[in-house]
């Protein structure tokens, strides 16, 4: 962690606008969600991207793309802002103004920015998880701690002042029974020893942010000062709590760990604060809140540094619609830009690799960043606030002992819930619709669920291979394509979206391109023909 403040600030300066280059692992990237996790539990899930729709548009990988982020707090803050869609637009428009104020202001990002850093990482915890857990920690009477030293001296005093020979006997004694007693409790409470110091940072954080007197963001300067209040006089003295996970090695923080293995008086001084600051739970993820929000902003007003082009969103009320110019997809190199404005239900077919998936992708991260950071990957985008929804990358579900199809059909049927329940339309994305079972059927099902959707107060992006789809739904769903060029020897595709049904398919042609038997190219040709003119599949001999 880079500590000289030039240096930080120089740090920034060339970090804005790219990407952050940190790595994670599985734990601490796990940690980062707890947060979000925290506040869906509260309100069951109500208002939030759930975990099949983030995972099906690739959520992770545009979270780590905006995470510009140098702290626990506002990795884990921006994360939660990317998964809760159901924010007002006023809401919107002052995480905008805020964003574009740090944008125009490079020496007030760089001041907020470098004092953010400083906190840094807590390491191995979900910092938020254990502000809200602190007053559950583990409490040891101070009277064992108090008896411990206690005993330690007086060992110190008899082997002084009356033999020497059995005092040095009583002192190793005491100590070895400080020292073990001081680990075994410690032990149980150290990952809260890390909190504490954390604590200690924002406040730090807090303080030197509101001594910037920064005009822009005076209103998060009043909340943190008024958390300041509350929170500092409960930390005097907690700096003698140690985190032995983040220990720097000097000489007086060796001979610092020994005082506090023979005294105990960080354990002390630990549940003293513990008692004081425990009931305060609200004011920690008061600071907490701010500063995230603070450090969040600066990594969306860096992230719109990142794109060529990029929206604010307009959202209206009435009828479900939806209208985008020249969306693309941010995890693209060199993505193609499609545009769309509908008022009904898309239906989309083209052929295999033709752009499908990609493009209900785009228009899903375009839903979701517009709806969280008042930023769309667009030219324009206009639409109500939607329930982001989708039904894509399902697998079976073998530990469940349950089959693709019965995954899908329960995918489907949240959404259908959700419908029904919402106060706000339904944006959902299906890409092959009931893809898990047999064709007759699954026409016949899948015409019925998306007729369904649209007879909803939702808005339906399909993808499908079953042409007859979209005459089924004619009534129901507008018809958009992609479609391909076909050479002799390969296959080339535009990836623009067409209006209208694709009329063309290209998968016999595939396999002759990878250098399957022609007999066999020649032989699917003709079967595909024939069941086109007979409606009926010829008996092979």
């Amino acid at each position: 962690m880079i500590r000289n403040k030039r240096d930080i600030m120089n740090f920034l300066k060339e970090g804005y606008g790219g990407v952050n280059k940190k790595e994670y692992t599985y734990e601490e990237f796990e940690n980062i969600s707890n947060y979000y996790s925290m506040k869906a539990k509260e309100k069951d899930g109500d208002g939030f991207v759930d975990e099949g729709t983030w995972n099906d548009v690739d959520m992770d990988d545009v979270y780590l793309q905006i995470n510009n982020t140098n702290s626990s707090i506002g990795q884990e803050y921006l994360y939660y802002i990317l998964r809760k869609t159901d924010v007002s637009e006023e809401e919107l428009k002052e995480r905008d103004r805020v964003a574009e104020y740090f944008d125009g202001n490079e020496k007030e990002r760089l001041l907020v920015g470098s004092e953010i850093y400083k906190m840094g990482y807590a390491y191995r915890i979900s910092l938020s998880d254990y502000l809200g857990n602190l007053k559950k920690a583990p409490q040891f009477s101070n009277f064992l701690h108090y008896l411990a030293m206690i005993l330690f001296v007086c060992s110190i005093l008899f082997c002084v002042f009356v033999d020497a020979t059995i005092g040095v006997g009583l002192v190793i004694l005491c100590a070895a029974i400080s020292v073990i007693s001081y680990y075994k409790c410690k032990s149980q409470v150290e990952a809260y020893f890390s909190c504490v110091k954390y604590i200690i940072k924002m406040v730090g954080c807090a303080k030197n942010i509101c001594k910037l007197n920064i005009d822009g963001i005076k209103e998060y300067n009043q909340r943190l000062k008024r958390d300041i209040d509350v929170l500092e006089p409960l930390l005097k003295g907690a700096d003698i709590i140690s985190d032995s996970r983040k220990v720097d090695g000097s000489l007086a923080e060796v001979l610092l760990d020994y005082v506090r293995m023979l005294t105990h008086i960080d354990l002390i001084k630990f549940n003293n604060i513990k008692k004081k600051i425990g009931g305060k739970t609200d004011v920690m993820y008061s600071m907490y809140e701010t500063l995230g929000f603070l450090e969040a902003m600066i990594a969306v007003a860096s992230y719109r540094k990142q794109l060529p082009y990029y929206s604010k969103p307009k959202f209206r009320n009435g009828f479900v619609s939806l209208d985008i110019e020249d969306a693309f997809h941010p995890l693209i190199n060199n993505p193609v830009a499609n545009s769309i404005t509908t008022r009904k239900s898309v239906l989309i077919t083209g052929s295999n690799a033709s752009g499908k998936s990609t493009f209900l992708k785009t228009v899903g991260i375009n839903a979701i960043l517009s709806q969280t950071i008042y930023t769309s990957i667009s030219h324009s985008y206009s639409a109500p606030q939607f329930e982001i929804y989708s039904s894509i990358a399902l697998n079976d579900n073998l530990s469940g002992g349950e089959s693709y199809y019965m995954v899908e059909i329960k995918s489907l049927k949240r959404i259908l819930n959700k419908a029904d329940t919402s106060k706000r339309p339904v944006l959902c994305f299906v890409d092959e619709v009931l893809r898990g079972t047999n064709t007759i059927e699954r026409i016949a099902a899948s015409s019925q669920i998306l007729k369904s959707f649209a007879t909803k107060h939702v808005l339906c992006f399909a993808a499908t291979h079953d042409i007859e789809l979209t005459k089924i739904l004619l009534n129901y769903y507008d018809n958009y394509h992609f479609r391909e060029e076909v050479g002799d020897k390969d296959i080339t595709f535009s990836y623009i979206i067409h209006k209208g049904a694709a009329t063309t398919r290209n998968a016999i042609k595939l396999l002759g391109m990878i250098g399957y038997d022609k007999s066999i190219i020649k032989a699917s040709e003709e079967s595909a023909a024939g069941f086109v003119a007979n409606n009926e599949w010829e008996v092979l001999e």
